[in-house]
């Protein structure tokens, strides 16, 4: 047991984590995108994270609140990653999304699909549940991302939807079948159509 400032006694894997909650976060969603939402239980979370349960509880309250600043974290770290070299000196729209798409392609960036694919079937089951945030998020993001690359305003919206689509369920695929040959060819083709979009926009001005 140790003591905090005040000479209160707890123990001591509550205090590890009671100043540092962003890399509780960030070590909270490493286990969510390890293990999945499925069985998920804040007890077995806690003892793998080497915290107590209380401290776990005392951060994010339920499972569900976690699982939801887990989202939030997934989605805000790969929107600083559109921020970073790698993606960030692309000089086009088709160049963004190949080197998005690759990037997701990674096996540790694809744990991100296994708990989504999980949610949406929890989320289909559940009225209560907050469905609408596994799609609206992401697509704020993407017309982020489009707009700033001079994509027409009015068709934003439209597009970004499109491109999650295609993403997730292309996705899908390659989690089932493990083909990305052929998997990659149909994200050829949605860059090709979305590209074909752009240029008739850009004529039209």
């Amino acid at each position: 047991m140790e003591r905090t400032e005040t000479g209160k006694r707890v123990d001591g894997r509550t205090l590890r984590f009671q100043h540092r909650r962003p890399e509780l976060l960030a070590a909270a969603t490493e286990y969510v995108l390890d293990h999945g939402v499925q069985e998920l239980s804040l007890r077995r979370a806690a003892e793998a994270l080497g915290i107590s349960h209380a401290t776990l509880i005392r951060h994010f309250h339920t499972k569900d609140a976690l699982i939801s600043e887990v989202l939030e974290h997934i989605r805000a770290d790969f929107e600083q990653r559109l921020l970073t070299e790698e993606l960030r000196t692309v000089d086009s729209p088709a160049e963004l999304l190949r080197a998005a798409w690759e990037h997701l392609c990674r096996p540790r960036e694809q744990r991100q699909f296994l708990v989504l694919f999980e949610l949406v079937a929890v989320a289909a089951r559940s009225p209560e549940h907050p469905r609408s945030r596994l799609v609206t998020d992401w697509l704020t993001v993407i017309e982020r991302e489009l707009t700033r690359y001079r994509w027409p305003i009015q068709t934003a919206s439209r597009t970004a939807t499109f491109i999650l689509a295609q993403v997730r369920g292309l996705q899908l695929d390659l989690l089932t079948t493990g083909d990305r040959a052929r998997v990659d060819a149909a994200f050829e083709m949605t860059v090709s159509t979305l590209m074909h979009e752009y240029a008739a926009t850009v004529t039209d001005r």
